[in-house]
């Protein structure tokens, strides 16, 4: 009874995450709901967002809007800045992550409201491996110590560090967040934590909603997902500043 709410809700989550972001929130509150166990449904988790991220990676390259050069440097010291941040900050304190996310989240909608964001990458031609190798490990370190609004944030770096166009940032991101799920998925299954019975109601509607969502990414254009990032960005961003507030009370 439960397999049809369920894969409707999983399609509409993939949709959701390809265009932008969000469709981890959804997944994860309906596993949970589910009575599934936290650490067992963050990984079914982990493999319902690499499956979604692989197929809108993959969508939005046929479309042009993956910047090849950066994506293998970001995508390898991503993983290992993962790991680095998820080994040395594991302790950090709740607040202080919480705040970390919402200042970055903040430069986010910063560089997608000034005028004369849209720099179709002028960057990244001009971008040493080095420099492009040292940004993704700064993207990993902060997915791995708190990794809330990934997508938003890892956007929000393409786009100030590189002057990518919403587009191109928001492809090349879910290439880069498909390889640390990845990597992820792989951590959980080996612990045993991943609820097996649950992935083909949820995986396979998930990439057919990504697939959807990313062909209507495409139609929308840059422009189109940048206004539809200014408002889920400052959705999430008034939601960790409430959480700020009302927990320091």
């Amino acid at each position: 009874m439960q397999t049809v709410p369920l894969s409707i809700i999983s399609l509409s989550s993939g949709f959701i995450g390809s265009l932008m972001s969000g469709g981890s929130i959804v997944i994860f509150s309906l596993l949970t709901f589910l009575g599934i166990p936290v650490q067992s449904a963050v990984g079914t988790l982990k493999v319902a967002i690499a499956a979604l991220t692989i197929v809108s990676a993959i969508t939005y390259y046929r479309g042009g809007a993956v910047e090849v050069r950066t994506a293998p440097y970001l995508t390898t010291f991503s993983v290992l800045g993962a790991l680095w941040g998820s080994y040395f900050f594991s302790s950090l304190p709740e607040g202080s992550a919480g705040a970390l996310s919402l200042v970055l989240l903040l430069m986010g909608l910063y560089f997608s409201i000034r005028p004369g964001s849209e720099m179709s990458g002028a960057r990244v031609k001009k971008a040493s491996s080095a420099w492009i190798s040292g940004v993704g490990l700064l993207i990993g370190a902060y997915i791995g110590i708190r990794g809330i609004a990934s997508t938003l944030i890892v956007i929000a770096a393409l786009r100030a560090f590189f002057g990518m166009d919403m587009l191109k940032a928001n492809g090349t991101a879910k290439a880069l967040i498909f390889f640390n799920n990845l990597v992820a998925a792989g951590v959980y299954g080996l612990g045993g934590q991943i609820e097996y019975s649950l992935l083909l109601p949820v995986v396979v509607p998930v990439c057919v909603g990504a697939w959807l969502g990313v062909k209507a990414g495409l139609k929308l254009g840059s422009e189109g997902l940048r206004w539809f990032y200014i408002l889920i960005g400052a959705a999430t961003a008034l939601k960790l500043l409430s959480e700020l507030v009302w927990g320091t009370r």
